[in-house]
C-alpha cells in the first residue's frame, strides 16, 4: 500500500510539474488531480509535504538562477553558438564524456540552425567523469574556446565524436588533430570556471548530465529531436507574440 501511495503521488507531481506535460490543459489537470484525490484519500497528506519541499526547492531554484545571472547568460567564458540577440536562450550543462550528453548536443545544434535568428545556446561544462584529472577535455576545450575561438567548433565535434570517457591520450589527439597543443595543460582561469560550473550544477540541484536550462525550466536528462523541437518551436511562438 506504501509502494501504491508514492506511486501515486509521484505521478501527480509529475503531471503537476514536467514540462513534458504541456499538451494538457490546466483543468485536464486539476480535473485528473481531484479524481485522484478522491480515490486515494490516504495520500493527501504525503502530497501536502511534497508540495511544500518542492515550492521550497523551487524558490532556491529561482534564487541561485537569480545569483547567477550574469554568470550564465553574460559570459564570455562559457562556450555559445547561435543568435547573438536570441528569443530563446537554451542553457545545457554538459560533459564530454558522458554518452547521454553527445547525444544531446547534435539534437540541440540541429535546433538551433533551424532557428538561426531565436536562439542561443549555451554550454556549461561540467567534467563529472573527470573530475580527478586537473588538466581535462573540459579544461582543454575552454582553453581552445579562449584562446583560438577559431579552432573550437572543430576541436568541439571531436570530443563529441569519441565514444566513452577522454583522456590524455584521446585528449592530446583532438590538440594535435586541430594543432592546439599548447591548450592542453592546465590553466588556472579553465579551471576555475570548472569549478564554478560544478558549483552552479550542485547548486541548482542537477544530479547528472546532460540537463538543460529554458526560460527558467530545469529538464533534466536527454530528450530527442521529436520532443525537445516542439517545445521549443512553442516557447519561441509565446515570445513572438
Amino acid at each position: 500500500m506504501k509502494f501504491k501511495a508514492t506511486l501515486i503521488i509521484t505521478f501527480i507531481m509529475t503531471m503537476i510539474f514536467s514540462p513534458l506535460s504541456l499538451a494538457k490543459t490546466q483543468q485536464e489537470k486539476i480535473q485528473g488531480i481531484n479524481e485522484m484525490l478522491q480515490a486515494n484519500p490516504s495520500i493527501i497528506d504525503g502530497l501536502y509535504d511534497n508540495l511544500n519541499a518542492y515550492f521550497a526547492q523551487e524558490k532556491h531554484f529561482d534564487q541561485v538562477l537569480s545569483d547567477n545571472h550574469d554568470y550564465i547568460y553574460n559570459n564570455p567564458n562559457l562556450p555559445w553558438f547561435g543568435s547573438s540577440d536570441p528569443k530563446l536562450t537554451i542553457v545545457v550543462l554538459t560533459d564530454f564524456s558522458c554518452p547521454w550528453c553527445k547525444k544531446l548536443d547534435p539534437v540541440v545544434q540541429r535546433i538551433a540552425n533551424e532557428n538561426p535568428a531565436d536562439i542561443k545556446v549555451i554550454n556549461i561544462l561540467v567534467p563529472l567523469k573527470e573530475m580527478s584529472s586537473s588538466a581535462n577535455s573540459t579544461t582543454f576545450a575552454l582553453n581552445v574556446w579562449k584562446n583560438a575561438p577559431d579552432k573550437f567548433d572543430a576541436v568541439n565535434k571531436m570530443l563529441i565524436s569519441k565514444p566513452g570517457i577522454h583522456n590524455e591520450r584521446s585528449i592530446m589527439k583532438v590538440a594535435k588533430a586541430n594543432d592546439v597543443t599548447q591548450y592542453v595543460p592546465e590553466d588556472a582561469t579553465a579551471t576555475d570556471i570548472v569549478q564554478k560550473n560544478y558549483q552552479l550544477f550542485n547548486d541548482l540541484g542537477v544530479r547528472g548530465t546532460p540537463a538543460m536550462l529554458i526560460d527558467g525550466q530545469l529538464l533534466p536528462g536527454y530528450l530527442p529531436y521529436e520532443q525537445l523541437a516542439p517545445m521549443v518551436k512553442k516557447m519561441i511562438a509565446e515570445k513572438s507574440k
